[in-house]
């Protein structure tokens, strides 16, 4: 955003009122933008801010789970071997998940920042107007991605390949290697809604990510698709053998979220040769906290594919 500064010649006999008018009027609004956009809370995942920004008792929280990471294959580049993937997030919520970026530019350059604002609303929904919200606080920061042209939120998940120990053949165990961990920024959207029921346009508050606010609202899912640059993990340098993809949202407990029981989910598989001289993988078995087996929730069990 361009800022541009004119400079005024007044009367030197008038410029002391000018300047307690200004400041009467100027204060209260400082100290209202300030309050409205967070001040100094730290927006801690439960919303607890230290300076009296808690979240109030009648606000809609989201409830933000990943699905079933699907789609495993190995792309080879530059003699690098990566693991890529498709994930979603779906939220379980009453309320929105919200972010707010705090200006707005189309024109970014790469790795440009802002901070991110988190909103909650009450349940007279406004879901998407941020005047209406009855909390808002900086938990993030709307990054530029340059590749992708549009803006991403930091740190909304933790992508790990992590040990299988066959003693304890359902529970994920310690990160494999440094270099197969990444903590990710997403652009939020809505794509489509996790219980398969039809998914229209015009029902869709957040679906453009170049400007504005970026969200899901409750019943819907974002969904990043293996073939996405940056949806991958280098694996090159780890052996064949079993091992769990692992899916972990809000790695950071930066946003208020309903319930962080949920927060993380897996596809157990094989890495081996495939017999041309390269390597494939074989999924065997996949977890998400709410993937339902009675089949009403197919957008969190990996069951649903857009290439979004």
């Amino acid at each position: 955003m361009t800022f541009s500064k004119t400079n005024f010649r007044k009367p030197l006999l008038i410029l002391p009122i000018l300047l307690a008018i200004g400041f009467m009027f100027a204060t209260p609004m400082i100290m209202d933008a300030a309050a409205a956009k967070g001040g100094n809370g730290n927006g801690n995942g439960n919303g607890n801010g230290n300076d009296g920004t808690a979240v109030p008792a009648d606000a809609l929280l989201p409830d933000v789970t990943p699905g079933v990471p699907k789609h495993l294959a190995i792309h080879n580049q530059q003699q690098n071997e990566y693991l890529r993937f498709t994930n979603v997030w779906a939220n379980l919520g009453p309320g929105t998940l919200e972010f707010q970026p705090l200006f707005p530019d189309p024109d970014a350059d790469e790795g440009t920042t802002q901070d991110s604002f988190q909103n909650l609303y009450d349940d007279e929904g406004n879901f998407g107007l941020p005047e209406h919200n009855v909390w808002s606080d900086t938990v993030s920061q709307f990054i530029f991605h340059e590749t992708h042209n549009h803006w991403h939120i930091d740190n909304v998940g933790e992508f790990a390949i992590r040990a299988y120990d066959p003693t304890n053949p359902n529970v994920p165990g310690d990160i494999v290697d440094e270099s197969t961990s990444i903590k990710v920024g997403f652009c939020i959207t809505n794509v489509f809604k996790y219980d398969g029921s039809n998914s229209p346009t015009s029902q869709r508050i957040y679906w453009d990510c170049e400007v504005g606010l970026q969200g899901i609202q409750p019943g819907w899912v974002d969904q990043y698709h293996q073939s996405v640059e940056g949806n991958e993990i280098d694996i090159s340098n780890i052996p064949n053998d079993r091992y769990f993809l692992t899916h972990t949202w809000n790695p950071a407990n930066a946003f208020v979220d309903a319930d962080s029981s949920n927060d993380v989910a897996w596809m157990k598989f094989d890495l081996v040769d495939d017999g041309n001289g390269n390597r494939k993988i074989i999924e065997l078995e996949g977890f998400a906290p709410e993937c339902q087996a009675d089949g009403s929730t197919p957008g969190i069990c990996g069951d649903i594919n857009k290439n979004s």
